[in-house]
């Protein structure tokens, strides 16, 4: 399996072998009352050779990086196979472990989602969304290595959240009713197809409100599907601070059931990397580094820290070294019209992003922008789905300091009374994390009912590409409310450095209505009820109702 590899500490010289590590976390299932559960539902399989192993694939594609023709996809001799298989793999040739993939249906907390398995590119997750499904009372995980008056402290605050989720959605309902009412047009609501619909809507925004005061502890379903080489890579990196025992969990959870249908795998595993990390739990350095944090965000939701003043004079020479065309046909703005307005480039408006594929519309990454953004724990998980801009984030072990810090959604902020009954809950689900931190309640079960309102502060960065994918799904009046709001103060910023970035950023049936095409609206019976297809992003923020 390889001698045990360190970064910076020797505490991986307690694991003699790979396999030796994997079990010990498989037997973190211990730490749990209601552990988290992985099921295998599917895994690459050959057509030709039934029953050809991960290994196996990894070693015949390697073979064809030397082969003087067609390199076949069939099982080898052990020993070659195996000497092959280990020579790739511990040399960091890795491209021949990404054929084989693994779909796996996950029930975990939201926080090892938004903390572990969501916070990295290579993946997709189609993930049970607290704002179109009501949750349940009670799921939420509980830790075994508790005291009974720990436990009593921790279930009671558990509950706490749970109560105040129901009790609040009874109390939006009428606010929420009365906004989506002044969303959609009067004649609307006389049809009784559409009727049904925007009462099921009131529901749904009831639930995407309420959510804030649900703990990070509450349990998802996932169906989740990463490559060969990401199991492996996560197996190693579990190892690293910040990653909490659930997660590590789950992660020899999933290698388990790839080992049931292919044990040679167990042959491809690899002791873990550990490295010291000095991520801030003391409250008065945690207080320190969100204050400075939030004063340079000037009072923004979302801040460009970098953005070349030459980025539109870079993009336009992208454009005419694609184009062939000099400076002296084609002028900086002209080239940015090409690349950027709707009615020149249709690509911008085609829901597949076939763009990346063009040679024109790809000239967008040339241009990088780096932003400072604070949103709440829930709003985190939804930034998150746009994996192409990347972002560095603090565990939630770091997050915490002490203080009630969260987010209020706007359907709260503008009801005083819900307001008050709001951050009533919210004063006592942070004494009541206090309160078990003080009771010797272990960090990392107290800190796991912190609430999905917890303010989460983020340095992202993208190309200009992947932020237009980002922007245009959020700046429809359906997406997240805060992602939705942070998005327009992005779009507003990188505006004032290529003023033609406004032709393009806009809500979909913006582009599309730019682009001539039809319907404007892509989502179908779940449009948002607004003629935002008109608007300039001047309009957005006013627009904005719910």
């Amino acid at each position: 399996m390889g001698k045990p590899e360190t970064l910076a500490s020797e505490k991986a010289e307690v694991w003699k072998n790979a396999e030796e590590y994997w079990r010990h976390c498989l037997n973190l299932v211990n730490k749990f009352e209601n552990p988290p559960e992985v099921v295998l539902n599917l895994t690459s399989q050959s057509v030709i050779v039934p029953g050809l192993g991960s290994r196996d694939i990894a070693v015949s594609t390697a073979y064809q990086c030397y082969y003087n023709g067609k390199s076949a996809i069939k099982l080898r001799p052990e020993e070659e196979a195996q000497k092959l298989a280990d020579s790739t793999l511990d040399a960091g040739h890795h491209t021949t472990r990404m054929h084989g993939n693994f779909l796996f249906q996950v029930k975990a907390t939201r926080n090892a989602m938004h903390d572990f398995f969501h916070e990295f590119p290579f993946y997709n997750s189609d993930m049970q969304s607290q704002r179109y499904v009501e949750a349940r009372e009670g799921n939420y995980l509980v830790f075994k290595e508790l005291t009974p008056e720990q436990r009593r402290l921790f279930v009671e605050s558990a509950n706490f959240e749970n109560e105040a989720y129901f009790e609040l959605l009874n109390k939006l309902k009428p606010e929420i009713s009365e906004m989506v009412h002044q969303m959609y047009p009067e004649n609307g609501w006389k049809v009784e197809k559409t009727r049904i619909r925007l009462e099921e809507k009131i529901d749904k925004l009831a639930q995407e409100v309420a959510r804030y005061v649900l703990p990070v502890d509450q349990f998802t379903m996932a169906d989740y599907s990463i490559n060969e080489i990401q199991l492996l890579r996560f197996l190693r990196a579990s190892a690293l601070p910040g990653v909490s025992d659930e997660s590590r969990y789950v992660v020899a959870k999933m290698v388990s059931e790839v080992i049931k249908v292919d044990p040679d795998f167990i042959k491809e595993l690899r002791l873990p990397v550990e490295a010291e990390r000095d991520y801030r739990t003391d409250e008065k350095f945690v207080i320190s580094q969100k204050n400075e944090f939030d004063e340079e965000l000037q009072g923004k939701n979302s801040k460009l820290e970098l953005l070349d003043p030459r980025a539109g004079e870079v993009l336009a020479k992208a454009v005419r070294n694609v184009l062939g065309k000099p400076k002296s046909e084609l002028s900086d703005h002209d080239a940015l019209v090409q690349l950027m307005d709707p009615e020149s480039n249709p690509l911008l408006a085609d829901v597949f992003e076939t763009g990346i594929n063009d040679h024109l519309t790809k000239c967008l990454r040339m241009v990088n922008m780096t932003f400072s953004t604070k949103m709440s724990h829930a709003g985190d998980e939804q930034r998150h789905r746009h994996r192409r801009t990347a972002s560095a984030t603090p565990p939630l072990e770091a997050l915490y300091d002490g203080t009630a810090d969260y987010v209020t959604p706007l359907a709260i902020r503008n009801n005083p009374e819900l307001k008050k009954q709001y951050t009533e809950k919210m004063e006592v689900i942070f004494d009541n994390v206090r309160k078990m931190l003080e009771a010797g309640v272990p960090r990392e079960a107290a800190l796991s009912l912190l609430p999905n309102a917890l303010s989460v502060r983020v340095v992202e960065t993208g190309d200009l590409f992947d932020f237009l994918h980002r922007w245009k799904q959020r700046l429809c009046l359906t997406a997240q409310e805060e992602i939705f709001f942070l998005t327009v103060e992005q779009v507003e910023q990188a505006i004032e450095v290529i003023p033609e970035v406004e032709a393009m950023a806009l809500a979909p049936c913006g582009v599309r209505m730019a682009a001539g095409i039809r319907p404007r609206c892509p989502e179908g019976s779940r449009w948002c009820g607004q003629q935002v297809y008109g608007w300039k992003i001047e309009d957005y923020k006013k627009g904005r109702i719910i």
